[in-house]
């Protein structure tokens, strides 16, 4: 087996970020999808929404992967980074707004971090508790359900088979990588 190369955790954090780019951009993420069979119309109307459940997951993965292979304040850094990751120049599309009621206290200086805390209350907190605790065979059909994708239960089926070896893929990309790097403690 190689050596593996020993980062920082300050290089740990921007390997994981980078993960995340990789796997989030707009117009692979809609490709992707349209591969694995999400109807067209699904895709014209709600891209931007399926972009963030997508963002989501792997934002989802990526911590998990990390509390594999990394201290625990790396993950916590990663995981301060989430703003900073959807962030409309990182991001080809920011994540919706849910519509709510007015409310005059709320600026328009608060919208992005109550954007920021739709994401991680909403699909993130979705799918940690699956990649986290060993249950990432539940994420397609989450994923399908959340998406409001209808379809006839076979083509159903088939969309999350596919939709699962994609996943899997995934996981197991962010394995392989993370422990090429021996990720080290902060004060080390």
């Amino acid at each position: 087996m190689p050596e593996r190369r020993r980062l920082s955790a300050a290089e740990g954090v921007r390997a994981a970020c980078i993960l995340f780019a990789l796997n989030t951009e707009q117009d692979a993420i809609l490709h992707m999808l349209r591969h694995c069979g999400f109807p067209p119309e699904l895709l014209q109307r709600d891209a931007a929404a399926l972009c963030t459940e997508w963002r989501a997951f792997v934002h989802a993965a990526v911590t998990a992967a990390l509390m594999q292979h990394a201290p625990s304040e790396v993950v916590l850094a990663y995981l301060r980074q989430t703003h900073q990751l959807l962030r409309p120049e990182n991001a080809d599309a920011a994540p919706p707004r849910a519509e709510a009621a007015p409310d005059d206290r709320t600026t328009d200086e608060d919208a992005p971090r109550a954007d920021l805390d739709r994401f991680v209350d909403g699909p993130f907190a979705a799918y940690m508790p699956l990649l986290a605790q060993g249950g990432p065979q539940g994420c397609p059909a989450l994923f399908y359900r959340r998406t409001g994708a209808a379809q006839p239960h076979a083509e159903a089926l088939a969309v999350q088979a596919r939709l699962a070896a994609v996943m899997a893929l995934l996981i197991s990309t962010l394995n392989d990588k993370l422990d090429s790097y021996d990720i080290q403690p902060e004060n080390s």
